[in-house]
């Protein structure tokens, strides 16, 4: 599934992405441009830990480009990471894999039901 954002123009300068069911694709510029990472929300269904990894970039060859940011969430979990103040990126990139090694791309180990949702929180 690809990852949808939502853009909330007239209330605050906030973006919401979501992908509910990430993988080890990239999927590049998910924000379309620079702004501030705030959060990022992972729950993973999985019966193996994630790893969760985000490229300040504008598109990213998955374990040949090294990410910038790696977060992971452990087996049937669902973890939040919160970064005060956002940190700016100039471009987002983001994947899913089973390894949190730089160099990794293997692809998270779901079957059946199981999902690594991922939601992402920016501002402009």
């Amino acid at each position: 599934m690809a990852i949808t954002s939502t853009k909330f123009d007239r209330a605050v300068s906030y973006k919401v992405l979501h992908d509910a069911n990430m993988t080890n694709a990239a999927q590049n510029n998910v924000t379309d441009g620079p702004g501030k990472l705030h959060s990022v929300k992972i729950s993973n269904s999985n019966n193996a830990a994630v790893y969760v990894k985000l490229f300040n970039i504008y598109a990213a060859s998955v374990g040949s480009t090294a990410p910038d940011w790696v977060f992971s969430c452990p087996a049937s979990s669902t973890y939040t990471y919160e970064i005060p103040g956002g940190v700016s990126y100039d471009a987002l990139t983001v994947c899913a894999t089973e390894n949190g090694t730089p160099a990794d791309n293997t692809a998270p180990s779901v079957s059946g039901n199981e999902k690594i949702a991922v939601t992402i929180v920016t501002s402009v």
